[in-house]
């Protein structure tokens, strides 16, 4: 971590930076007229495109889904960043060099420890990714292959080999001024008998990012199958697997192996795939399943969910079909909602088989067992009754019984009746209201277990806009899209010509913005819910052409106006007509006449 980015770089930054240029690396852009560019909406599914870009003013807006933003405000939605992280994702994509606010002397002795991790870490992938590519790496080469995992993949995924000697990770290091302690504290060596050696000896090395994919924290190494180390210095089998120990930059809790490379197409999806091993994520990743990442050796945990709850509202388990694939989704559930993921999925595995190996069918095979996946709740349920014997009445009413536990669990009880009719009920040859009164009568009556279901509300009955109402939102656009077409008569405009709040909120924004800078009007805006609104105003289809046309919707307006006006002085008259002394009759008489003056030439085109 650095310090704080500087403020005039932020700034300078976004107005380098081609928005177009980044939206083009999630989505193609078509041009539309007016200078704008749409394309498929890269936050959902869609066919008909309705994401606009406006390149020139450097915002976005989605009219299927809403989301809009700026150029940081489109990296962070898209791959779930911090907003300094969004700045500094920029800035490398454009090769923009940032400059960092000065730290106080206690953050800078803490930063600079972390740094000299990371850098450590970075160091050691680029030394073993040099070793996968020499002599010494033919063997995991090789073994690669044989995964599907050719040099292209493994340069993509960072892939290296540590190499079967006790210290040669760390005589790199250290002439790279690296000191023993920091080694072990970043989880690459230990102290031997006889001085500091490799951690990771004789495997592939599988670098593990931080979230944002800047920074390597840790590794996972695999041995070679056949191979025997030479450097083992243990009795029996070495694990197949070893990962980095915790570290001040690396928590196997809240870690997740693959998701600086999954975050987008989780976001696209809606989903993660979440499996365990490392060469599974790039099997997947490699059958076009890019929404897959891996735990680092370790079971999920609430941290893990909290990170996917970011992405996206479903996580998909690849899970063996048996008892133990039974724990952990139950587990699973329970973990994911206490984070708010209540759309819990399982992938079931054949027996044997890995994900790895369901990848080697290709793209179509993984997207058939994606397609059949379960909720976690019904492939507990099918485990409970694989294999019940339902041939007499006790047998049907013992299997039944078996989920029990597991139904009187969901709060919802629509989703507990689907499960028991579609389930449940087809499984024991039963009527599902029967099995469901069954469970009613043995489950404690607890009143709070069971959600309340909302009041259900008649629709309301869409409503067109007024004629004035489309009239306040026409000139708005117009001055939003193209302020120079506008006018003498819009410097004549005041606040009171909008009869809508918002209308008057943003006229005051507009008004008091230099010309065309969308960024200060948006800024004015009170909430994210108004900007959202005045960007698709902003970037919706143009419906005035010219400039005559345009100062005929401002005259209309300003027209609008004294008619209103004029009503109030008409009604005065006729209200207090007769308590008014001639005096005042006069007087809002000749308001009234001027008021209608003023109107008249407004609608003939008069200067006012």
């Amino acid at each position: 971590m650095r310090g704080r980015i500087v403020e005039e770089d932020i700034h300078a930054l976004r107005e380098r930076a081609d928005l177009a240029a980044i939206v083009a690396e999630y989505t193609s852009l078509q041009r539309a007229g007016g200078g704008r560019l749409k394309g498929l909406c890269p936050f959902h599914q869609e066919k008909t495109p309705s994401f606009t870009v406006d390149p020139a003013r450097g915002v976005f807006h989605c009219f299927g889904c809403n989301k809009g933003g700026d150029l940081y405000g489109f990296v962070q939605a898209l791959e779930a960043l911090t907003f300094p992280e969004a700045v500094e994702r920029v800035a490398r994509t454009v090769g923009y060099e940032l400059r960092y606010a000065e730290l106080r002397p206690g953050e800078r002795k803490a930063l600079g420890r972390r740094t000299r991790l990371t850098d450590a870490l970075g160091e050691a992938a680029r030394f073993y990714e040099r070793q996968l590519g020499g002599d010494d790496g033919a063997a995991a080469r090789a073994y690669l292959a044989t995964r599907g995992v050719d040099e292209a993949a493994a340069r993509h995924f960072g892939l290296g080999w540590a190499p079967d000697r006790w210290d040669a990770l760390v005589r790199h290091l250290q002439q790279h001024g690296l000191e023993p302690r920091e080694l072990v504290d970043a989880g690459l060596a230990a102290q031997g008998s006889r001085g500091m050696i490799d951690r990771f000896r004789g495997r592939v090395t599988f670098p593990i990012h931080d979230r944002a994919g800047r920074d390597v924290v840790a590794f996972g190494g695999r041995t070679l199958p056949g191979v025997e180390l030479r450097t083992d210095g243990r009795n029996g089998v070495p694990p197949k697997y070893i990962n980095s120990s915790e570290s001040p930059v690396y928590k196997k809790s809240e870690t997740l192996y693959g998701l600086a490379w999954a975050r987008t197409e989780i976001v696209r999806r809606n989903a993660a795939l979440v499996v365990e091993g490392y060469m599974d994520v790039i099997g997947l990743h490699l059958a076009g399943a890019r929404h897959a990442v891996a735990t680092c050796g370790t079971a999920l945990t609430t941290d893990h969910f909290r990170q996917l709850e970011r992405f996206g509202p479903r996580v998909i388990l690849a899970l063996d079909a048996d008892d133990a694939g039974f724990a952990a989704a139950d587990r699973a559930r329970t973990l994911a909602e206490e984070v708010g993921i209540l759309q819990v999925a399982v992938l079931p595995l054949p027996h044997g088989k890995d994900p790895a190996d369901l990848a080697e069918g290709g793209a179509s095979a993984v997207e058939a067992a994606l397609g059949a996946a379960k909720t976690a709740v019904e492939f507990q349920l099918e485990h409970l009754l694989r294999g019940a014997d339902v041939t007499t009445p006790e047998a049907q009413a013992e299997a039944f019984r078996r989920t029990f536990p597991l139904l009187s669990r969901i709060c919802d009880r629509f989703l507990r009746y689907r499960y028991i009719r579609d389930v449940v009920a087809p499984a024991v040859g039963l009527s599902a209201d029967l099995i469901e009164r069954e469970l009613d009568t043995v489950t404690p009556s607890e009143p709070d277990r069971v959600r309340p279901r909302p009041v259900a509300r008649k629709p309301a009955t869409p409503r067109t806009a007024s004629p004035q109402v489309r009239l306040e939102r026409e000139v708005l656009r117009t001055a939003l899209q193209t302020p120079e077409l506008l006018g003498a008569e819009w410097e004549q405009l005041e606040p009171e010509a909008f009869t809508f709040p918002l209308g008057r909120e943003l006229f005051i924004a507009i008004s008091a913005a230099k010309r065309g800078d969308l960024d200060s009007i948006l800024a004015a805006m009170p909430d994210e819910d108004v900007r959202s609104r005045v960007r698709a105003l902003a970037l919706s289809d143009a419906t005035i052409e010219g400039a005559g046309k345009a100062r005929e919707l401002v005259r209309d307006l300003l027209a609008a106006g004294l008619s209103r006006r004029l009503d109030e002085v008409r009604g005065e008259l006729a209200r207090v007509h007769e308590q008014l002394d001639p005096s005042q009759r006069r007087t809002l008489m000749a308001r009234q006449l001027e008021l209608e003056r003023r109107r008249r030439d407004l609608l003939e085109g008069k200067d006012a």
